[in-house]
This record gives C-alpha cells, sequence and structure tokens, in this order.
C-alpha cells in the first residue's frame, strides 16, 4: 500500500536499483572560465539562467567544493517549497552548478544540512534526495529525470504528461559524499544518453529545467523554479528557462549490448530443462532526438515477478510492463485510457494469456523526435508463440503525434497483429491545454478483428481544472461490444462511462500538526447499450494530511453492481441481480523515512449480496543506507450466500533489497496467494556496469497446486550483459 502523500517527485518504492556514490559540499574553486551565470525570476515567477561550457571536466569524485572545474560557476539557489509551505523559502539551503563539455552534462549540487539529521536509505523515497529534469525540447509534455541522495543512489526515469516512468534506465554517472556541512553529488550525463533538438555545433539552445530537494525530515520538497502546490516539477511548461546550450550537432552513438545465459530449470516431478541463450541489443542514433534500437532474441530474466492480485470482481485485471527494452520510450505509444482501454499496451508481445514468457527472436524500435515538434514512435517484434499453442506471431505499431504550445498536441497510432489469427487497431488522440490549470484530451479508436460483427470502436473525452484549492474533472468513455485491440489491453466491453471529481483543498495552519484538509467526491457510472447501469459508485473522502507527512482518511462508497450472468469468486458464484451496498473505508499512515514506518486501512460494507471486511496493512524498516525490508497483507473475509461461501482471501508480499555498492545488490520478494494458492520467490543478485547492463544471479521458484501458472518450478540463471560504445 504506497503512502498516499507520496512526493510527487520520487518513487514510492520499485525504483531501479541503485548504481553510484554521493555526497555533498558547495560553492566554487579553481581558475577556469565561468560556465553559469546567475539566475532571475522570469515570467511568472518562472527562473531563468545562462549555461556555459567547463574548460575542463569535474573529476567527479562528489567533492563540488573542492573541485576546481567549478571555479567561477555562479550557483543556482534561491528553493521554494512545494510543500508544507508552498512557495516560502526552503529551511536548507541548495546550490546547483550546471556546466558542459563536448561529451557531458555536468551537475554539482550541494545541499547544506546537519549530516546527522539526514535520513538515508536505498530507497530513494525514503530518502533525503535531488533529483534534475530536463525538457531540452522545451516541449512542456516529456523530458527526462536524474536524481540521486547521500550515498550514491542513482536512478532516473522519462517523464511524459506530468507522469515519470521510473523503471526506464540509461548510461550516466555519480558520485557524491557526506561531510560536515550536508552532503553533495557530481553528475556526469553524456550527451548521447540524452535527445535535444538538432542543430549545426555552436548553435545555441535553451532548455527547460527545474531542481528538487526533498528532506524527509521536514516532509519537504523545494524546487529552484517554483512550482503551484497542485503540481510537480514534472509540469514541464512551468520549469525554469536555461540558454547558453551549446551543443554537438550530432553525436555519432552506436551501443552494442550482448549477453551470455546460462539457465536450469526443475520441476517437481524432476524433469529438467536446460537454457542456454545468447543475444545483443543495438542503439544507434540517427540523429539527436531519433534512436534505433535493435534486438536479438530478446532475454528479461532479470526482471521482477508481476504482483500478485486476486481477482474478486468480474473484468480483467491490469499488470504494468516492466521489462526494460519495452520501457524507454513507452509513453510515446500510450493511446487510450490507462488501465481500462489503451490502445496499445507492450505486454501483449512475448507473454502469454496464461502469464507464461515466450521466446522473443526480435525486433526493431524507431523512438524520438524529429524536429522540436513532432514525435515518431514505430516498433516491430517476432515472436514464437509455440509453447502457447501459436505459430510465429509479428507485432507492429506506428505513432506519430505533434505537439503545439501549452500542453497541445495531436496524435495518430496504428497497431497490427499477424498470426495465425489478425488483428488491427487506429485511433486518433489529442490534448489541449487551456491556460495553467485547465486540459481536455480524448481519442477515438477503431479495432479489425475477421468475423467480429459487433461494434469495435472505442472513444473518450476527459477534462480537468486544478488550482491550489479547487480540482475538478469529468470524462465521458464509450467501449463497443467488439472493440479488441490484441495489441492493446480493455478491462471491459460493451459499456458508456461517465465520471466525475471534485476536491477542495484546505489550508488548516498546523493545528494539532496537521497541515491540510481534503474533503473531495467522486462518482462513476457503467451502462450498458441497451440501457442497464451495470456498475456505478459514489465515494465521498475526507482526507487529513499532517505536516510531518502522515495522513488520515475516512471515507465511504455507495456502490450498485448489475450482474447479467453469474460468475465466480473463489469457488462461490454471484448470481445475476442488481445489488446496492455500502462500503466504509478508513486508513492511516505513518510520517515516512522513519527506521520504521508503515499504516493499514480497513474496509468493511456489503459486497454483491454478502458482506466483505477487509484489513490490509503494511510495514517498512529502514535501518540504514545498506538495508530496506517490507512487509505487506491484503486481506479479505467475505460471506456470500451458500454452503460454504464463508472465506477469506489473502495475499501476502514481503522483501527486502540490500546494497553492498550502489552497483551491487540484492533483492528478494517472496508472495503467497491462498485464494490460488501460488508460492512466489524471486531473489536476484545485480552487479551492475551501467544502465541496466551487468551480472544477474537470478532464482524463481512457484509453487502452484491449482495448476494457473503451470506445474511447480524451481528455476536458476546467470545472466552477463555489457555495453560496448562502438562509436
Amino acid at each position: 500500500m504506497p503512502h498516499r502523500l507520496s512526493s510527487p517527485d520520487f518513487p514510492a518504492g520499485g525504483i531501479p536499483m541503485f548504481r553510484a556514490h554521493l555526497a555533498c559540499a558547495a560553492v566554487l574553486l579553481a581558475p577556469l572560465a565561468p560556465a553559469l551565470t546567475v539566475e532571475s525570476a522570469g515570467v511568472q515567477g518562472r527562473r531563468t539562467a545562462r549555461i556555459g561550457a567547463l574548460l575542463t571536466p569535474p573529476a567527479l569524485d562528489g567533492d563540488v567544493r573542492a573541485d576546481p572545474a567549478w571555479r567561477g560557476v555562479p550557483a543556482l539557489t534561491g528553493f521554494r517549497q512545494l510543500f508544507p509551505d508552498n512557495g516560502a523559502a526552503a529551511t536548507r539551503r541548495t546550490e546547483i552548478y550546471l556546466g558542459y563539455t563536448d561529451a557531458a552534462l555536468f551537475v554539482g549540487v550541494v545541499c547544506y544540512d546537519d549530516p546527522q539529521a539526514l535520513t538515508i536509505s536505498n530507497n530513494g523515497f525514503q530518502s533525503d534526495s535531488f533529483a534534475i529534469v530536463l525538457d531540452p525540447f522545451r516541449s512542456g509534455l516529456d523530458g527526462m529525470v536524474f536524481g540521486t541522495n547521500p550515498v550514491g543512489a542513482e536512478y532516473d526515469g522519462q517523464v511524459a504528461n506530468g507522469e515519470v516512468d521510473w523503471n526506464w534506465s540509461t548510461v550516466w554517472d555519480v558520485q557524491s559524499r557526506i561531510h560536515e556541512d550536508g552532503w553533495s553529488a557530481e553528475l556526469a550525463i553524456p550527451f548521447t544518453s540524452l535527445r535535444y533538438r538538432a542543430g549545426g555545433d555552436g548553435e545555441e539552445q535553451t532548455w527547460g529545467v527545474n531542481v528538487a530537494r526533498v528532506v524527509i525530515g521536514n516532509n519537504e520538497v523545494a524546487y529552484w523554479s517554483p512550482i503551484p502546490r497542485q503540481f510537480s516539477m514534472y509540469r514541464l511548461d512551468l520549469a525554469g528557462a536555461v540558454a547558453g546550450f551549446r551543443v554537438p550537432a550530432h553525436h555519432r552513438n552506436l551501443k552494442v549490448t550482448p549477453y551470455v545465459l546460462a539457465g536450469l530449470a526443475r520441476t517437481d516431478g524432476g524433469e529438467e530443462t536446460r537454457d542456454e541463450e545468447v543475444g545483443f541489443d543495438v542503439k544507434y542514433s540517427l540523429t539527436q532526438g531519433l534512436t534505433l534500437d535493435l534486438t536479438y532474441n530478446t532475454d528479461f530474466a532479470q526482471v521482477e515477478s508481476d504482483q500478485l492480485q486476486v481477482n474478486l470482481g468480474r473484468f480483467s485485471l491490469f499488470f504494468p510492463e516492466t521489462r526494460p527494452f519495452f520501457l524507454e520510450n513507452a509513453a510515446a505509444f500510450e493511446v487510450g485510457w490507462p488501465g481500462e482501454a489503451q490502445l496499445f499496451h507492450s505486454r501483449r508481445i512475448g507473454i502469454a494469456a496464461d502469464g507464461r514468457r515466450l521466446p522473443i527472436e526480435g525486433g526493431a524500435r524507431v523512438s524520438g523526435h524529429l524536429g522540436a515538434g513532432t514525435n515518431l514512435g514505430f516498433l516491430h517484434m517476432r515472436v514464437d508463440g509455440a509453447a502457447a499453442g501459436e505459430g510465429k506471431t509479428d507485432f507492429t505499431v506506428a505513432r506519430v503525434s505533434q505537439q503545439f504550445r501549452n500542453r497541445t498536441s495531436l496524435g495518430f497510432l496504428a497497431a497490427n497483429r499477424d498470426g495465425e489469427t489478425s488483428n488491427q487497431t487506429y485511433g486518433v488522440d489529442g490534448q489541449l491545454g487551456i491556460g495553467e490549470n485547465t486540459t481536455v484530451r480524448g481519442f477515438v479508436a477503431r479495432t479489425r478483428t475477421p468475423g467480429e460483427r459487433r461494434d469495435q470502436h472505442a472513444a473518450s473525452l476527459y477534462g480537468g481544472y486544478a488550482s491550489s484549492t479547487w480540482q475538478y474533472s469529468a470524462s465521458y468513455m464509450e467501449v463497443g461490444e467488439g472493440f479488441n485491440p490484441q495489441m492493446g489491453f480493455v478491462s471491459r466491453r460493451g459499456y458508456r462511462r461517465a465520471a466525475g471529481f471534485a476536491q477542495h483543498t484546505v489550508q488548516v495552519q498546523d493545528r494539532f500538526g496537521i497541515d491540510e484538509w481534503r474533503p473531495f467526491a467522486s462518482y462513476q457510472s457503467y451502462w450498458g447499450f441497451d440501457g442497464l447501469q451495470e456498475s456505478a459508485k459514489l465515494h465521498l473522502e475526507s482526507w487529513l494530511v499532517w505536516r510531518n507527512g502522515a495522513d488520515l482518511w475516512t471515507a465511504v462508497n455507495f456502490n450498485r453492481e448489475a450482474v447479467r450472468w453469474p460468475f465466480p469468486i473463489v469457488g462461490c458464484t454471484v448470481t445475476a441481480g442488481e445489488y446496492d451496498t455500502r462500503m466504509l473505508n478508513v486508513g492511516v499512515t505513518s510520517p515516512p523515512g522513519a527506521t520504521w514506518s508503515g499504516g493499514a486501512i480497513v474496509d468493511s460494507g456489503g459486497f454483491y449480496n454478502g458482506r466483505s471486511l477487509g484489513f490490509h496493512p503494511y510495514l517498512n524498516y529502514r535501518p540504514d543506507e545498506t538495508l530496506s525490508a517490507w512487509a505487506g497483507l491484503n486481506h479479505n473475509a467475505i460471506d456470500l450466500p451458500g454452503d460454504g461461501c464463508e472465506f477469506d482471501v489473502n495475499v501476502a508480499r514481503a522483501g527486502f533489497s540490500y546494497s553492498f555498492t550502489p552497483k551491487t545488490n540484492v533483492r528478494t520478494v517472496v508472495q503467497y496467494s491462498d485464494a490460488s494458492e501460488v508460492l512466489a520467490v524471486n531473489f536476484r543478485f545485480a552487479w551492475l556496469q551501467s544502465a541496466s547492463a551487468g551480472l544477474y544471479v537470478v532464482y524463481n521458484e512457484v509453487d502452484d497446486r491449482m495448476g494457473g501458472l503451470g506445474r511447480p518450478r524451481r528455476e536458476v540463471a546467470v545472466k552477463y550483459s555489457r555495453i560496448f560504445d562502438v562509436l
């Protein structure tokens, strides 16, 4: 259960494993030309600055103040809080230094603090942290973020439409250190790992830039370029502007990453399967904004197992993508409503319906910017589906979108699945930004499946407004009975849905330590095309947020379900009929960042024609910067009419991660579901070179007594990959 007040700038667990060392110091020393001129307040309070070339690169040891490369470079300072006191000066001084060479962008950061008061963890969400977000095209819609903490945790992500994907990873380096005045760090980000507008050498560019600092002890997030309370620094059109980038017109960038793998799998029956594989990935920069990726015999042995879920409803569950090859520029292919009606979902490639991984013979992807405002995406993959009773299948998706000013864009997507059966999906989507606070977006789509005669369309329209005190949204979507994007995801078909949301944020002015009160209401309703209201939910909630990050909420749900046909839940049957129920929900979380932290949710009320009582606790343990451990339970006690239909459903999950060094770590996750009688164990040792390449030792065990995931199986794999810079 993630913290309800998760920082908008850092992941609530599950970030990529950390890879470098960090330290913090301040200012300037040494005889070099200045690389940055002092910033000033720009339009609407946004910051501006100029960057310049460094005569020599920094030593990259984290000692910013003693490094002569930063001498004479003015610091970016004057950070303002996002919370708890939006707009107020940050309680800790932060100094940022920017400069570049022909090869890389360099960032120096000095975070002043009492070194004894630092909160440090190998989990970025539970640690004092620093992050910089870059929007080289100044599109206001997409960019990338790089972050670290006092012990050199290295994490990165891609930003799109105000959201960040922390699973993405690229090649860069960071070193840091803790000292008597706090901590400091130096980052080196090669231009080959960035995408920016093509131009001749010496042409000056202005990039969107913002910088965040998190102080866990104060529950404080502060930005260099101030952001209204309702947004985060991933609202890129509100970033500061840094001029003076004179970047190379085009770095010839060819990286080859071969791998070798040896594996052994054994079933309970004693059957053994040995696996020896070789393959490779290739990355080549067609232009500075457009990248070609090639893959052969693609392998994802190092990817952590999916989180177990139990389906207590009638509709399909959604599992996110975690495989590295598909994560880069994944947002460029996203069209539709996430988790409900997506035109493209890369998990359809190489993963069978029962969760088994299928061999991916190879593929190619072209993605990135063509010019300043046009995004291109093309992906083609071939999968051997023999293990799932299918032949070879080709998956192809093409995407183009044009970006305009003020968060506005228009795009088109086409997808084709060609194997024993064929399927095509076509869609048009767009977004319109109105002022700073209002956004309208929508899509229309159609699929084509041989033999399908029912309506194959889908469409949605969404409008949202967000100020510091009021947030509203309304949406409409419909999905035809025959809409079937076989390269995408739909949770249900044949419906029209209307939804609305309203929230008011009240500043409590620190009474009893409370910072905000957030009452809100939401409503959504699904109707079949025959007019039957199939589902409806009215949610009323009161949410209290303390200044230290703790929160407490109480809510009541008024639910309506109209079941057309009986369906099973854990061996029992919910009969056809109409059900009106109420559910009470209470939740609490403790302040983040302490050695022990956690929370719980309790819900009780009607469940179809019976009752349900749920208890969902979680606990985090962080004794130091090397170890973090967690445990959680999803418990539901359900009582349905009928003999033997009073039962408990439990999904338990526990694990730990231990970092020997920022690039060497162990991670273990154990999961158990008593509803499906599945025990899953995943152990991973990683010794990383850069990005996600390195040595992995992985052990997986699945004890599946009901056969849903195949026979009980134990497997171990050793995989080694290395990135070679050819050009």
